[in-house]
């Protein structure tokens, strides 16, 4: 476990934040920009001034970094914390090889180059200095050079911020096998939806300086708003594509026992979450004859609550997960919304964000 409880009078708020975070997978730090995310990273790095703290606590499983009761404040090379910034911060007069053994060098690393040289596609490479490399390669250096550090946890501060679309789909593959294959946990800050579906283990969401919540994706989706940045609750689904309809630009996902059709671009055999808003959800007792609508899956009604805008949340299952429509109280009164009764939930293809 990662235990984090800091608070700091900054310019603009006072930062008072207090968690715990699994010690492996991914951890996402979500909110809008000026939440605190950084400053959370840069304490946890050792990197902030410490004469504005009003407390300092930091444990990584059982080695103590910050504990200001005993005096405790490791300096930030004894951390052993990896931080890996949206501008990369590469010395840009030595090459990718030199940059990239820079703190191997300094660590008693069992790592191998040469396997994270090959892992990262960098090989060809490490010749070069970093003004002629694309900006995704230089966010591959820059990983592979901070994993050679032999970190015992790795911050990256919105890694894909500065980069198109098509080098973000290119470096999330890295990211997402980092923790896997060498198990090291993850703290990551962004303020992108889709890169938290696709990446977050764990998440903390953050305002003003605040913890507003925590969590699992899931639950957060359908709890907070300020998480998928809409008006309402959202859901996450979980599944497989298992085929890809190309004439139609469509995609089909097997979720558990049922089928999805998007218009997401994704990959076969790939593991996907799907967001979906429970704005853009309606319920039948049928299933419709002639609609344009592709998703009408049977669910088993789970829960009904009241909105705070006056319309009803409705939660259904769909296998072990969870579906949420929102309906007024006439359409629940006309077709007798109540907990255990079956229908079918329908949304558009295109409603499904990946």
């Amino acid at each position: 476990m990662i235990r984090v409880s800091y608070k700091q009078q900054l310019n603009n708020f006072l930062l008072d934040v207090d968690f715990n975070l699994p010690d492996k997978g991914i951890s996402v730090l979500f909110g809008p920009s000026g939440s605190g995310k950084t400053s959370v990273l840069n304490l946890i790095a050792g990197l902030s001034e410490s004469d504005s703290l009003q407390r300092a606590s930091l444990k990584i499983n059982n080695n103590v970094i910050d504990d200001q009761a005993n005096k405790i404040q490791l300096k930030p090379w004894l951390r052993n914390v990896a931080y890996v910034f949206q501008d990369h911060r590469l010395f840009s007069h030595l090459s990718v090889q030199e940059n990239i053994l820079f703190g191997y060098k300094r660590r008693d690393s069992e790592l191998s180059p040469d396997d994270l040289i090959a892992s990262f596609s960098i090989s060809k490479l490490l010749e070069q200095y970093p003004a002629q490399l694309s900006g995704g390669q230089k966010q591959r250096v820059a990983l592979v050079r901070a994993l050679l550090s032999n970190p015992k946890l790795l911050i990256l501060d919105e890694p894909l911020a500065a980069l198109d679309y098509q080098s973000k789909q290119q470096l999330m593959p890295y990211i997402e096998e980092i923790h896997k294959a060498l198990n090291i946990p993850i703290i990551y800050v962004s303020h992108d939806i889709k890169e938290v579906l696709r990446l977050a283990d764990y998440i903390v969401v953050m305002d003003k300086g605040k913890i507003i919540d925590e969590g699992d994706i899931a639950s957060l989706c359908i709890a907070q708003p300020l998480l998928t940045q809409q008006e309402g609750a959202s859901f996450v689904l979980e599944g497989v594509v298992t085929k890809i309809i190309a004439e139609e630009k469509l995609v089909q996902i097997n979720c558990g026992e049922n089928i999805l059709i998007t218009a997401e671009n994704m990959c076969l055999e790939q593991c996907v979450r799907v967001l979906i808003h429970a704005r853009d959800v309606s319920l039948c007792l049928t299933p419709p004859k002639d609609s344009s609508i592709l998703n009408c899956i049977a669910v088993c009604i789970d829960d009904v609550q009241s909105d705070k805008n006056g319309k009803l949340r409705v939660l259904a299952k769909l296998g072990e997960q969870t579906i949420v429509a929102l309906i007024s109280h006439r359409s629940a009164k006309l077709l007798n919304v109540e907990k255990g009764r079956e229908m079918f939930a329908q949304f558009k293809a295109t409603a499904m964000i990946k």
